[in-house]
């Protein structure tokens, strides 16, 4: 049954490919839409102007949708015999295979990762295509080793053990997404006609691969997106290098990091949905998606068997539905246990992964990757598969008002301090999870060291409890030389609101969410939409700073809640809670 899903999919985006005689590459970061003429014979770089940004990345986007749409052609001709899809495929290949240069940048970089796994994959996987492509293909990969594998060697050519890297002052530094990546599609067109560099290079993948998942250990991650965007590819190396190297990786403790994340990260009831913490938008950069499909063929794992049976298909790349349509049907499947999980850059409380169930995710990253922003602490709550409560989930690269809704003080909803927001990534996770009652997980992080020395602050801790599939209660204890708190709540982008009684009302898709703080008189004016909101609409409430403890509450129904705040802590529905 789920075959026939994949391969209906995959028809629907054949058919819309077939017709296309442009390209039309997204660059939703920046609101723009280019319409390369198909097939695409080498890279061109627009040049309309990027408010801040000298040399956008546009081969970078280009590649991903090119990828797609090649695959999606070549797949339909492979499955089906669609011989309209196969000439379109073998056209665009052409055009590929005619590119001067597969690189925008002086690194192996992503458009040049792109661009080599598309011909690989086609070179490799598709026994329909003509010799006289296979040929072209041949010099194309030679061609871009010769231009690729010195800037390889410049970067990482240094490091021969995983130690190496590890032993760096910033190790970080040399374990971006973009080298790594563009390595890779280095790696697969050396394998492809094993050139001499293909034994070399694979080691390095391995070599930078174990270095990342080593510094995990320390809290590096680039999260949901950018790992899965990583694993995606180390993925891809996996399914072709030696036993050994696969054994080395797969063994490695902190290899399932990314399944956590992917998991736990989820919102009940649509599993791809994931938590937007950092740089993340789960639409536009499913590559943990393919990562899983990709492993899966390695794996007996049968919490991902069941995992995987969940994904929506129509979130998933083309290549992701390949992969999961040539899986191994898993012999059991296991659904993971509710409760408090550690997801590594966020700790997760959770009922189930039912439409029913509630979630509530709290940012507590301390990686020092760019795309993991400033929001320790801050929090979504999930249900009916969507996040009612949640964050931008992606930084404005044009340094406009949108940048600033993305990245700046109000970008976030753990408390902004005299003005000032989070300025580092310094989160303690002391009784970060504990169970305590029927039903009740309770979260609590320490973002004292997170927020500027200059704020003289003591003290500031979050906790956060989840209780039922009905209720979320936040505490924030401020102690130092404060004068006023602010808090910024940013709904679904399509959600409405209604504020009576001091309760504001959050309401989609037949989902009732009530938000309200005993310190806090909110007021119809509270809710706006901030400069720079694709759609969010925001509650935006200040607190005088003399308050040292503030709550928050929201809950699920139709009712209006109970709420009483008492000496001991704070009563919601019956329910007590103490902030001690």
């Amino acid at each position: 049954m789920r075959q026939r899903e994949i391969e209906n999919e995959m028809r629907k985006r054949s058919r819309r490919a077939v017709p296309q005689t442009h390209l039309v590459a997204d660059y939703y970061r920046i609101r723009r839409k280019v319409a390369y003429p198909l097939p695409i014979r080498k890279i061109h770089l627009p040049e309309m102007q990027v408010e801040g940004i000298e040399a956008y990345p546009w081969a970078t986007w280009m590649t991903w949708d090119l990828e797609e749409h090649i695959g999606c052609l070549g797949w339909a001709g492979t499955w089906f015999g669609d011989a309209e899809a196969r000439d379109l495929a073998v056209r665009d290949l052409h055009g590929l295979t005619e590119w001067p240069c597969y690189r925008q940048h002086p690194i192996p970089d992503l458009s040049s990762g792109h661009a080599m796994r598309t011909m690989w994959t086609a070179f490799k996987e598709w026994d329909w295509l003509p010799d006289d492509l296979k040929s072209q293909m041949e010099g194309a990969f030679e061609r871009h080793i010769d231009d690729a594998l010195p800037l390889s060697e410049e970067m990482h050519g240094r490091f021969e053990t995983v130690e190496d890297i590890l032993n760096l002052a910033e190790s970080h530094t040399v374990l971006h997404n973009i080298p790594f990546i563009g390595t890779v599609g280095l790696a697969l067109a050396a394998s492809a006609i094993s050139h001499p560099s293909s034994t070399e290079l694979f080691n390095r993948i391995k070599i930078i691969l174990l270095s990342m998942l080593g510094l995990r250990e320390q809290g590096h991650t680039e999260c949901v997106g950018y790992d899965g965007y990583i694993m995606d590819f180390a993925a891809t190396w996996l399914g072709v290098t030696s036993e050994q190297n696969r054994v080395d990786v797969l063994s490695h403790p902190r290899c399932t990091d990314l399944f956590d994340e992917s998991l736990w990260l989820s919102a009940p009831g649509d599993i791809v949905s994931v938590a937007e913490f950092g740089d993340v938008e789960p639409e536009r950069m499913p590559f943990h998606l393919s990562a899983h499909a990709r492993i899966s063929h390695m794996s007996t794992d049968a919490l991902l068997g069941w995992y995987l049976s969940k994904c929506r298909l129509d979130w998933m790349r083309s290549d992701g539905l390949a992969a999961l349509h040539a899986a191994p049907v898993p012999e059991e499947w296991a659904v993971p246990e509710p409760g408090g999980m550690d997801a590594h850059h966020a700790i997760v409380l959770r009922t189930g992964w039912d439409r029913k169930d509630l979630g509530v995710a709290m940012s507590v990253s301390n990686s020092k990757m760019g795309h993991v922003q400033n929001d320790n602490g801050s929090i979504v709550i999930g249900t009916q598969g969507m996040w009612l409560i949640t964050d931008p989930g992606y930084q404005q690269y044009m340094k406009k008002r949108e940048r600033e809704f993305t990245l700046g003080p109000t970008a976030h909803n753990a408390p902004v301090i005299n003005g000032q927001c989070q300025c580092r990534k310094l989160t303690e996770r002391a009784r970060s999870l504990e169970a305590t009652g029927q039903d009740q997980y309770r979260a609590r992080v320490n973002l004292t060291s997170c927020y500027p020395e200059e704020l003289g602050l003591k003290e500031v801790i979050r906790t956060v409890w989840l209780t039922g599939n009905t209720l979320v209660v936040v505490c924030d204890r401020v102690i130092g030389a404060t004068t006023n708190l602010s808090y910024h709540w940013h709904g679904h982008a399509e959600a409405a609101w209604w504020v009576d009684s001091n309760w504001a009302r959050l309401y989609h898709n037949g989902s009732t969410l009530w938000i309200a703080s005993p310190q806090a008189e909110i007021q119809e004016g509270n809710v706006d939409r901030l400069p720079g909101s694709r759609g969010h609409q925001t509650l935006s409430v200040a607190i005088d700073g003399a308050q040292q403890t503030v709550w928050w509450v929201f809950v699920l129904g139709t009712e209006l809640p109970d709420l009483c705040q008492e000496s001991s802590g704070l009563s919601v529905n019956n329910h007590l809670f103490s902030g001690d």
